[in-house]
């Protein structure tokens, strides 16, 4: 089959499309035919062996997808050949085919467009299980987001909004703001000095209840103080590339709290949740509630670039290739 294959930590300039072994699905696994692939900024890390999960050369890039069952490992139940499925992988979706946990799997709704699903997958699950378990999301609450022009950005829109919530997109310019309020968002804003009163003007005077913070460095030191009483803090990942230091003494006194999320610790310990976000995220999809800017691609040769894009902060949305029929 062919797959895009990594060879060495260079980055995506060093991706090339080779002809590899198909894989067997073991105990437990899947074997997936991939209709269509995301492209995301883990991949870029993935590239650079700067990702917190590790990868042996050589390996191909791709975690999330769609497509459909081409075998079954044993002890696999629930499903059978020619199913349709979205799921997520450790790596390996940049390729025809690609193994799969049973867990990491989901049935695929007969009205999900699978390039929009692979696309959004992973960010959207990200999004939701960040909004519903750690930030506690309601009707009526609202919600800063940091980063919004991106997958974590859009998805997290869609889904504050899908949960009755208001939003607040924070980005870096007005092309972005433009792509935030079409995918939904109440109040757009451009990152300054003076973050804090943009919120409160978009937000009747108040401060916000939740933020979703998949940037970090300037924007969370600014933002950690945009928290009204028992807000919580997500923080997602650090695209911005600063770690931010959040003051013990403004969360004791408006009773705050900042909660990491990190996917993985839903796909490896807590697989029934991950299934319950996947039934909130396909079925936002299925209805047409969520949907993103995307760049669709017809070849695997064509990811590098696209990756670049993402590495060097050109791309709004998401990419996604075209892999089979």
């Amino acid at each position: 089959m062919r797959a895009l294959i990594c060879k060495e930590f260079a980055g995506p300039d060093s991706l090339l499309v080779a002809d590899v072994e198909m894989p067997a699905p073991a105990e437990g696994e899947i074997l997936i035919k991939v209709m269509a692939a995301g492209i995301s900024f883990v991949d870029v890390m993935m590239s650079q062996n700067k990702h917190q999960n590790k990868h042996e050369l050589p390996f191909s890039t791709g975690m999330e997808v769609a497509g459909t069952i081409a075998g079954l490992g044993r002890n696999v139940e629930g499903f059978k050949t020619g199913d349709k499925v979205a799921a997520l992988v450790y790596d390996g979706g940049h390729a025809e085919y690609v193994v799969a946990r049973t867990t990491e799997v989901f049935p695929l709704p007969d009205k999900c467009d699978p390039l929009q699903t692979a696309a959004l997958l992973s960010v959207a699950l990200t999004s939701e299980v960040a909004l519903s378990e750690k930030g506690q999301i309601k009707p009526g609450k609202t919600v800063l987001i940091g980063g919004a022009a991106g997958g974590v950005g859009i998805t997290g829109i869609q889904l504050a909004k899908f949960h009755g919530a208001r939003v607040i997109a924070a980005v870096s310019n007005e092309e972005r703001a433009f792509a935030c309020r079409q995918a939904g968002a109440d109040a757009t804003l451009i990152y300054g000095p003076d973050l804090r009163d943009q919120v409160r003007a978009a937000n009747e005077g108040r401060d916000v209840d939740i933020i979703l913070d998949p940037v970090g460095g300037e924007f969370a030191e600014q933002a950690a103080n945009c928290l009204d009483w028992d807000g919580r803090y997500l923080i997602i990942g650090f695209a911005g590339g600063g770690v931010p230091n959040f003051a013990a003494n403004r969360l004791l006194v408006k009773n705050r709290s900042v909660h990491g999320v990190i996917l993985g610790y839903y796909r490896w310990q807590k697989p029934d949740r991950l299934a319950e976000a996947a039934k909130v995220v396909l079925g936002a999809i299925e209805t047409g509630k969520m949907a993103a800017p995307t760049l669709r691609l017809d070849s695997l040769d064509a990811v590098p670039d696209a990756l670049k894009q993402i590495e060097n902060r050109q791309m709004i949305g998401k990419a996604v290739v075209q892999i089979g029929p």
